[in-house]
């Protein structure tokens, strides 16, 4: 009796492990896009990026972020706008993203331009393209 309920959970975990996998083949494959953001109209002259109105806009990153969708995001140390970049299945997904961000929609902040972009070098794993040629 407790051999059939072994076999049974691991027949469940098999199954939805296949399932999980059916899923993810049947998703389109994620890319990546940089998002160039700069100063929008109702940034406030004089006032450094720390000191804007971007509350909001930081809690909208984390969301992004925990959702999957934000790999990394940062502002420019001149203050002159940030950088983005995103996961996402295609430039409209990310164009979506980004002008729902609240510093956008506020008008802090302006969309500049998305990029897609191919992680070729990645210190923090140990990426790169020369790894498997050698």
């Amino acid at each position: 009796m407790l051999f059939s309920r072994i076999v049974r959970v691991g027949a469940i975990v098999a199954a939805l492990a296949v399932a999980g996998w059916l899923l993810a083949q049947s998703q389109p494959p994620s890319k990546q896009y940089v998002v160039l953001l700069k100063r929008g109209p109702k940034w406030v002259a004089g006032k450094p990026a720390g000191e804007q109105a971007l509350g909001n806009h930081g809690r909208y990153l984390q969301e992004q972020m925990t959702k999957g969708a934000l790999q990394l995001a940062g502002p420019f140390l001149d203050d002159s706008g940030g950088l983005i970049l995103y996961n996402a299945r295609d430039e409209a997904e990310v164009r979506a993203i980004a002008e729902h961000d609240p510093g956008v929609v506020d008008g802090i902040l302006a969309v500049e331009s998305i990029r897609p972009f191919h992680l070729a070098f990645d210190a923090a794993s140990g990426k790169s393209p020369l790894s498997a040629a050698k």
